[in-house]
Protein backbone atom coordinates (compact mmCIF):
# COMPACT_ATOMS: atom_id res chain seq x y z
CA UNK A 1 0.00 0.00 0.00
CA UNK A 2 3.01 2.26 -0.13
CA UNK A 3 2.56 2.95 3.78
CA UNK A 4 5.16 4.62 5.74
CA UNK A 5 5.18 5.37 9.24
CA UNK A 6 8.05 6.29 11.70
CA UNK A 7 6.07 6.09 14.84
CA UNK A 8 4.08 2.74 14.90
CA UNK A 9 4.72 -1.04 13.37
CA UNK A 10 1.85 -2.26 11.18
CA UNK A 11 1.30 -5.22 10.84
CA UNK A 12 -1.71 -6.05 7.88
CA UNK A 13 -3.87 -8.80 8.60
CA UNK A 14 -4.56 -11.84 6.46
CA UNK A 15 -7.70 -10.98 4.14
CA UNK A 16 -9.77 -7.99 3.20
CA UNK A 17 -9.11 -5.58 6.21
CA UNK A 18 -7.10 -5.14 9.38
CA UNK A 19 -3.81 -3.98 10.78
CA UNK A 20 -2.31 -4.72 14.17
CA UNK A 21 -0.60 -1.88 15.80
CA UNK A 22 2.10 -2.06 17.80
CA UNK A 23 5.04 0.12 19.75
CA UNK A 24 2.48 2.32 21.24
CA UNK A 25 0.85 2.50 24.93
CA UNK A 26 -2.82 3.88 24.75
CA UNK A 27 -2.45 4.79 28.54
CA UNK A 28 0.23 7.34 27.79
CA UNK A 29 -0.76 11.22 26.28
CA UNK A 30 0.48 10.46 22.38
CA UNK A 31 2.03 13.22 20.57
CA UNK A 32 0.20 14.66 17.53
CA UNK A 33 2.67 13.04 15.18
CA UNK A 34 1.73 9.38 16.61
CA UNK A 35 -2.01 10.32 16.24
CA UNK A 36 -1.86 11.00 12.54
CA UNK A 37 0.04 7.90 11.81
CA UNK A 38 -2.52 6.07 13.55
CA UNK A 39 -5.12 7.93 11.68
CA UNK A 40 -3.28 7.29 8.58
CA UNK A 41 -3.48 3.32 9.43
CA UNK A 42 -6.78 3.28 10.60
CA UNK A 43 -7.88 4.95 6.95
CA UNK A 44 -5.54 2.41 5.27
CA UNK A 45 -7.37 -0.79 7.05
CA UNK A 46 -10.62 0.48 8.31
CA UNK A 47 -9.57 -2.09 10.98
CA UNK A 48 -7.07 -1.48 13.60
CA UNK A 49 -6.15 -3.64 16.50
CA UNK A 50 -4.01 -2.53 19.61
CA UNK A 51 -2.95 -5.81 21.82
CA UNK A 52 -1.48 -5.92 25.72
CA UNK A 53 -3.15 -2.23 26.54
CA UNK A 54 -4.46 -1.43 29.96
CA UNK A 55 -6.64 1.39 29.85
CA UNK A 56 -9.28 3.00 32.57
CA UNK A 57 -12.24 4.40 30.99
CA UNK A 58 -11.21 7.54 31.49
CA UNK A 59 -7.67 6.83 29.65
CA UNK A 60 -9.78 5.11 26.65
CA UNK A 61 -11.83 8.35 26.63
CA UNK A 62 -8.82 10.50 26.12
CA UNK A 63 -7.56 7.91 23.45
CA UNK A 64 -10.84 8.47 21.31
CA UNK A 65 -11.30 11.79 22.01
CA UNK A 66 -7.97 12.54 19.68
CA UNK A 67 -9.99 11.65 16.69
CA UNK A 68 -13.22 13.87 17.09
CA UNK A 69 -16.24 14.37 19.80
CA UNK A 70 -17.51 11.42 21.59
CA UNK A 71 -21.21 10.14 21.18
CA UNK A 72 -22.87 8.36 23.45
CA UNK A 73 -25.54 5.71 23.22
CA UNK A 74 -28.80 7.39 22.73
CA UNK A 75 -30.64 4.80 24.73
CA UNK A 76 -28.31 3.14 26.37
CA UNK A 77 -26.52 4.38 29.96
CA UNK A 78 -22.83 4.16 29.93
CA UNK A 79 -20.62 4.05 33.64
CA UNK A 80 -21.23 6.47 35.97
CA UNK A 81 -18.47 9.28 35.72
CA UNK A 82 -17.87 8.03 31.79
CA UNK A 83 -21.48 8.67 29.94
CA UNK A 84 -19.45 8.02 26.56
CA UNK A 85 -18.14 4.23 28.24
CA UNK A 86 -20.79 1.37 27.27
CA UNK A 87 -20.47 -1.31 28.86
CA UNK A 88 -20.76 -4.36 26.37
CA UNK A 89 -21.41 -7.72 28.53
CA UNK A 90 -22.51 -11.68 28.08
CA UNK A 91 -22.69 -13.17 31.76
CA UNK A 92 -22.37 -16.99 31.82
CA UNK A 93 -26.49 -17.26 32.48
CA UNK A 94 -27.50 -14.50 29.59
CA UNK A 95 -28.73 -16.55 26.65
CA UNK A 96 -27.86 -13.95 23.64
CA UNK A 97 -25.13 -11.82 23.69
CA UNK A 98 -25.11 -7.99 22.86
CA UNK A 99 -26.00 -7.17 19.37
CA UNK A 100 -25.14 -10.51 17.98
CA UNK A 101 -25.54 -10.22 14.03
CA UNK A 102 -24.14 -8.08 11.36
CA UNK A 103 -24.43 -4.64 11.43
CA UNK A 104 -22.86 -1.10 11.53
CA UNK A 105 -23.30 1.09 14.30
CA UNK A 106 -25.94 4.01 15.07
CA UNK A 107 -26.88 4.04 11.07
CA UNK A 108 -30.89 4.89 12.41
CA UNK A 109 -28.91 8.65 13.38
CA UNK A 110 -28.91 11.03 10.99
CA UNK A 111 -25.26 11.37 12.00
CA UNK A 112 -23.77 8.25 12.76
CA UNK A 113 -20.67 7.56 14.44
CA UNK A 114 -17.37 8.20 12.80
CA UNK A 115 -15.79 4.94 14.50
CA UNK A 116 -16.30 2.64 17.42
CA UNK A 117 -13.43 1.72 20.19
CA UNK A 118 -14.03 -1.78 22.14
CA UNK A 119 -11.70 -2.97 24.87
CA UNK A 120 -11.68 -6.27 26.18
CA UNK A 121 -11.26 -6.44 29.65
CA UNK A 122 -12.66 -10.06 30.00
CA UNK A 123 -13.42 -12.24 27.07
CA UNK A 124 -13.86 -16.18 26.78
CA UNK A 125 -11.10 -18.73 26.80
CA UNK A 126 -11.18 -19.54 22.94
CA UNK A 127 -14.12 -18.16 21.74
CA UNK A 128 -16.34 -14.85 20.91
CA UNK A 129 -14.24 -13.70 17.78
CA UNK A 130 -16.00 -10.67 15.47
CA UNK A 131 -16.06 -10.61 11.85
CA UNK A 132 -15.47 -7.18 10.16
CA UNK A 133 -16.12 -6.82 6.35
CA UNK A 134 -15.17 -4.49 4.15
CA UNK A 135 -18.12 -2.94 2.23
CA UNK A 136 -15.54 -1.24 0.02
CA UNK A 137 -15.00 -3.95 -1.40
CA UNK A 138 -17.84 -5.19 -1.45
CA UNK A 139 -19.21 -1.99 -3.54
CA UNK A 140 -16.37 -2.30 -6.11
CA UNK A 141 -17.17 -6.01 -6.87
CA UNK A 142 -20.78 -5.51 -8.24
CA UNK A 143 -21.10 -5.16 -11.84
CA UNK A 144 -21.03 -1.26 -13.20
CA UNK A 145 -24.79 -1.32 -14.19
CA UNK A 146 -26.06 -2.37 -10.62
CA UNK A 147 -23.42 0.10 -9.12
CA UNK A 148 -24.82 3.00 -11.02
CA UNK A 149 -28.14 1.94 -10.15
CA UNK A 150 -26.82 1.70 -6.29
CA UNK A 151 -26.32 5.27 -6.35
CA UNK A 152 -29.17 6.35 -7.24
CA UNK A 153 -30.81 4.98 -4.03
CA UNK A 154 -31.93 5.82 -0.59
CA UNK A 155 -32.28 3.39 1.98
CA UNK A 156 -34.46 4.27 5.57
CA UNK A 157 -32.69 3.27 8.77
CA UNK A 158 -34.33 3.04 12.25
CA UNK A 159 -33.36 1.64 15.84
CA UNK A 160 -35.82 -1.19 15.31
CA UNK A 161 -34.61 -2.07 11.71
CA UNK A 162 -35.61 -4.89 9.45
CA UNK A 163 -34.12 -7.64 11.49
CA UNK A 164 -34.55 -9.07 15.39
CA UNK A 165 -31.44 -10.76 15.27
CA UNK A 166 -29.14 -9.07 17.74
CA UNK A 167 -32.07 -8.47 20.19
CA UNK A 168 -33.00 -11.52 22.27
CA UNK A 169 -31.01 -10.74 25.27
CA UNK A 170 -31.89 -9.60 28.46
CA UNK A 171 -29.84 -6.49 28.78
CA UNK A 172 -28.78 -4.10 26.33
CA UNK A 173 -30.67 -3.53 22.76
CA UNK A 174 -33.05 -5.80 24.36
CA UNK A 175 -34.17 -4.18 27.58
CA UNK A 176 -34.12 -0.89 25.72
CA UNK A 177 -35.95 -2.00 22.29
CA UNK A 178 -39.05 -3.00 24.72
CA UNK A 179 -38.55 0.26 26.72
CA UNK A 180 -38.38 2.85 24.46
CA UNK A 181 -41.41 5.04 23.63
CA UNK A 182 -40.11 6.53 19.91
CA UNK A 183 -37.10 5.65 18.34
CA UNK A 184 -34.70 7.09 16.04
CA UNK A 185 -34.92 7.22 12.08
CA UNK A 186 -32.90 8.45 9.50
CA UNK A 187 -32.49 7.99 5.34
CA UNK A 188 -29.23 8.00 4.01
CA UNK A 189 -27.90 7.12 0.94
CA UNK A 190 -27.18 3.34 -0.56
CA UNK A 191 -23.54 4.37 -1.21
CA UNK A 192 -21.91 6.71 0.61
CA UNK A 193 -18.66 8.28 0.12
CA UNK A 194 -16.28 8.46 2.78
CA UNK A 195 -15.21 11.86 3.49
CA UNK A 196 -11.53 11.38 4.43
CA UNK A 197 -10.31 8.76 1.64
CA UNK A 198 -12.88 9.20 -1.36
CA UNK A 199 -13.78 5.44 -1.52
CA UNK A 200 -17.34 4.55 -2.05
CA UNK A 201 -19.30 2.40 0.61
CA UNK A 202 -22.48 0.21 0.42
CA UNK A 203 -23.87 1.44 3.47
CA UNK A 204 -26.82 -1.15 4.43
CA UNK A 205 -26.91 -3.48 7.37
CA UNK A 206 -29.42 -6.64 8.44
CA UNK A 207 -30.09 -4.84 11.59
CA UNK A 208 -30.50 -0.90 11.31
CA UNK A 209 -31.72 -1.00 7.88
CA UNK A 210 -35.31 -0.80 7.21
CA UNK A 211 -35.97 -0.20 3.16
CA UNK A 212 -35.42 1.19 0.01
CA UNK A 213 -37.22 4.23 -0.33
CA UNK A 214 -38.90 4.78 -3.79
CA UNK A 215 -39.58 1.04 -3.66
CA UNK A 216 -41.66 -1.66 -3.22
CA UNK A 217 -41.66 -4.06 -0.11
CA UNK A 218 -41.03 -7.29 -2.36
CA UNK A 219 -38.26 -5.26 -4.44
CA UNK A 220 -36.34 -3.59 -1.59
CA UNK A 221 -36.53 -7.29 0.29
CA UNK A 222 -35.08 -8.73 -2.21
CA UNK A 223 -32.54 -6.22 -3.32
CA UNK A 224 -31.16 -5.65 0.76
CA UNK A 225 -31.01 -9.46 1.25
CA UNK A 226 -28.89 -9.90 -1.79
CA UNK A 227 -26.59 -7.18 -0.75
CA UNK A 228 -26.28 -8.57 2.77
CA UNK A 229 -25.17 -12.12 1.85
CA UNK A 230 -22.80 -10.46 -0.83
CA UNK A 231 -21.14 -8.20 2.13
CA UNK A 232 -20.55 -11.41 4.13
CA UNK A 233 -18.80 -13.02 1.31
CA UNK A 234 -15.65 -14.66 3.04
CA UNK A 235 -13.22 -12.51 0.46
CA UNK A 236 -14.73 -9.36 2.07
CA UNK A 237 -14.72 -10.90 5.63
CA UNK A 238 -11.80 -11.00 8.32
CA UNK A 239 -11.82 -12.47 11.94
CA UNK A 240 -10.66 -10.85 14.78
CA UNK A 241 -9.38 -13.05 17.52
CA UNK A 242 -9.62 -10.84 21.38
CA UNK A 243 -7.73 -11.57 24.15
CA UNK A 244 -7.54 -9.69 26.83
CA UNK A 245 -6.48 -5.85 26.70
CA UNK A 246 -6.35 -5.65 23.32
CA UNK A 247 -8.27 -2.33 22.11
CA UNK A 248 -10.28 -2.75 18.08
CA UNK A 249 -11.07 0.80 16.29
CA UNK A 250 -12.60 0.24 13.28
CA UNK A 251 -14.64 2.87 10.65
CA UNK A 252 -18.15 2.73 10.71
CA UNK A 253 -18.45 4.64 7.54
CA UNK A 254 -17.09 1.44 5.61
CA UNK A 255 -17.55 -1.54 7.50
CA UNK A 256 -19.66 -4.12 9.49
CA UNK A 257 -19.44 -6.37 11.96
CA UNK A 258 -20.63 -9.13 13.36
CA UNK A 259 -19.89 -10.00 17.19
CA UNK A 260 -20.22 -14.17 17.14
CA UNK A 261 -22.35 -16.02 20.19
CA UNK A 262 -20.75 -18.93 20.35
CA UNK A 263 -19.51 -18.97 24.08
CA UNK A 264 -22.17 -19.96 26.23
CA UNK A 265 -21.08 -19.99 29.69
CA UNK A 266 -18.43 -17.41 29.50
CA UNK A 267 -18.56 -14.16 30.34
CA UNK A 268 -16.97 -11.42 28.09
CA UNK A 269 -17.00 -7.77 29.37
CA UNK A 270 -15.91 -4.95 26.99
CA UNK A 271 -15.55 -1.02 27.05
CA UNK A 272 -17.05 0.71 24.07
CA UNK A 273 -16.96 4.12 22.93
CA UNK A 274 -18.07 5.99 20.00
CA UNK A 275 -16.93 9.25 17.60
CA UNK A 276 -19.27 11.21 16.29
CA UNK A 277 -18.93 11.48 12.67
CA UNK A 278 -20.89 13.20 9.72
CA UNK A 279 -23.89 12.85 7.57
CA UNK A 280 -23.41 10.72 4.81
CA UNK A 281 -22.99 11.78 1.18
Amino acid sequence: MGEDYRYIQVTPCVGALGAEVAGVDLADTLSDAVIAEIRQCFNAHLLIVFRDQTLSPGQQVRFAQRFGELKAHPYIPGLDGHREVMVVKKEPGDRHNFAGAWHTDTTYQEIPTLGSMLYALEVPRARGDTLFCNLYAAYESLSAPFRAFLDTLQAEHSFFGGSTLGRGQEHGYGVQVRDIDSEARAVHPLIRTHPETGRRALYVNAMFTESIVGLSPEESKTILEYLYTHCARAEFVHRLRWTAGTLAFWDNRCTMHYPLDDYPGERRIMHRVTIAGDRPV
